[in-house]
């Protein structure tokens, strides 16, 4: 028999603002809704964050005066991994906002500031116009992409998850990270276009400022889809109840422990996601000297393919439990990430197209399970702000400073496969947190059906 977590008060203090229109539990037609416009927004949040590592070395020039290139790019990785010290402010503020107001206001605000934040990186004066107040604008609008990106990704996964049906919330919550991954394959493929039109001299003059003024009419289009949604049934049925947390923030301090084991697993997908997927493109043209167009173009086409099979792939998390995936995804990558980087060297036989699809078979289940797998981690009073703190947490870690890591790795030890054994290094560490992961706490969650969430 179910539990609620916590019983209606005859007072409570300072009742949350509801999102607009909350309605109760709302199955067919309007959780497929809420899946793709959970999914949509990640698309074009995660385009606007990866736009800066994919057009990295067209932004080193721009707005650094370092005469070396390599330490160029490793000053401007740094950059890009600050964005990621931002997020835990971010996921504290959007965990509140969501945890206290509703999960769907905090999507809405997140999206618009990232449009903004984006959308002014394209009109950035260089280096060349403005000193050293250009590399510290840039900055500033880094960290705002970080504080806004801090929230959506455990935001869509929260309020995807209290929406989906019990027996299918691996299918629908792999909705959120398939539109990661198609927004950040488009941020390669847009790139890619780009510069294959514009060409080489063109691209790194201006060219590499299109991308980013895409992002704007791109947020509003998804700002409109957000508009038109309900709130979470279960945000909504805590409203009605009075379940909903006074202070999130308190409700955060006794989770603690679900905190650390997020930080740990988000820690080991990120890292190797981020270093074997985004850092890819960087490490295919720097390292390797592959051609950008061909590095993004490829890159981008089996991202877009693997992201569409995410929610196919989620489905066996439904069947046999989200432990049991995640680890063998985990497991791939420590078997897989070695030989697939050796085979993507120019020389080693391999097509590089069939090199990268064989590294994106871990990410694609580790993506699409753990999502869901983090939601479940959590009660639903303070569900949204321990998720989102948590990620957050273990992003900076994992993937804020994991192409910094593994381009510091490859220029000190001169090995072109530095970057895999940082890989799988990561995925060992997400293996042994596996061992403390428990039952899902989502009410109806598939363990309810199965008992097997933790097995």
């Amino acid at each position: 028999m179910k539990r609620p977590e916590a019983q209606p008060r005859a007072a409570t203090p300072a009742a949350p603002t509801p999102s607009p229109t909350p309605v109760p539990d709302a199955p067919g037609r309007t959780v497929w809704r809420t899946a793709l416009a959970g999914g949509a927004g990640s698309v074009i949040e995660y385009y606007d964050f990866s736009l800066y590592a994919n057009l990295a070395i067209y932004i080193s020039a721009a707005f650094l005066s370092r005469t070396d290139p390599g330490a160029a790019l490793l000053d401007t990785l740094a950059v890009f991994g600050s964005g990621f010290l931002m997020r835990p402010v971010g996921a504290l503020f959007f965990g509140w906002l969501g945890d206290r107001h509703g999960r769907r206001t905090s999507l809405l605000v997140s999206v618009v500031l990232m449009g903004l934040a984006s959308s002014a990186v394209g009109v950035l004066p260089t280096y060349a116009a403005l000193g050293v107040v250009a590399p510290l604008l840039l900055l500033v609008l880094r960290l705002l992409q970080g504080f806004c990106a801090g929230g959506e990704a455990s935001g869509a996964s929260t309020y995807i998850a209290e929406t989906a049906p019990a027996k299918l919330r691996g299918f629908f919550g792999a909705f959120n990270p398939a539109g990661i991954g198609i927004g950040t394959a488009a941020a390669g493929g847009l790139a890619a276009l780009v510069s294959s039109a514009v060409g080489s001299t063109a691209m790194a003059a201006w060219g590499w400022r299109v991308p980013f003024l895409l992002s704007l009419p791109l947020s509003l289009a998804v700002l409109y889809l957000r508009t038109r949604l309900p709130e979470s049934a279960q945000f909504a049925r805590n409203i009605r109840t009075g379940a909903a947390a006074a202070s999130p923030f308190r409700g955060l301090v006794q989770e603690w422990p679900a905190v650390v084991k997020l930080v740990v697993l988000s820690f080991s997908m990120t890292c190797t996601a981020y270093v074997g997927h985004v850092y890819l493109n960087t490490y295919l043209t720097a390292q390797l000297h592959i051609p950008a167009a061909q590095a993004l173009g490829t890159n981008s086409l089996i991202t877009v393919v693997f992201a569409l099979l995410m929610p196919f792939a989620a489905l066996t998390s439904d069947r046999f439990g989200r432990r049991r995936i995640y680890g063998a995804a985990m497991a791939g990558y420590v078997v897989l990430a070695l030989p697939a980087f050796l085979w993507m060297a120019p020389g080693s036989g391999v097509p590089l197209g069939l090199a990268m699809a064989v590294s994106f078979v871990p990410w694609v289940f580790s993506q699409a399970v753990g999502y869901p797998l983090f939601t479940e981690l959590f009660g639903s009073k303070a569900r949204m702000t321990g998720v989102a703190f948590g990620f957050a947490l273990g992003t900076i870690l994992g993937g804020g400073f994991g192409p910094y890591i593994a381009q510091l790795l490859t220029t000190a030890s001169r090995w072109n496969l530095a970057p895999a054994a940082y890989m799988a290094a990561s995925a060992l560490v997400g293996l042994l947190a596996l061992l403390f992961v428990g039952r899902s706490r989502i009410d109806d969650a598939p363990a309810a059906a199965t008992g097997q969430l933790g097995d």
